[in-house]
């Protein structure tokens, strides 16, 4: 089980705002949700049930390469 994890700042303030998404099945379907959200302007980080994962990030690097 994946899920992504969203860090946001809201104007005017200096503490950031976590916020934990929902678990997903696969690592592809939380992959994509990181992908939207990242887009939006999210920094997004991919925790699995065993805590986080690196943040290289090349797995979903060359996911999204495959998509284009």
């Amino acid at each position: 089980m994946f899920r992504v994890v969203t860090t946001y700042r809201n104007r005017g303030s200096t503490r950031p705002i976590v916020e934990h998404g929902p678990w997903h099945p696969s690592r592809r379907d939380a992959e994509l949700w990181a992908e939207l959200l990242g887009n939006a302007g999210y920094r997004v980080e991919i925790e699995s049930q065993h805590g986080r994962i690196e943040s290289d990030n090349s797995d979903l690097a060359a996911a999204l390469a495959g998509m284009a």
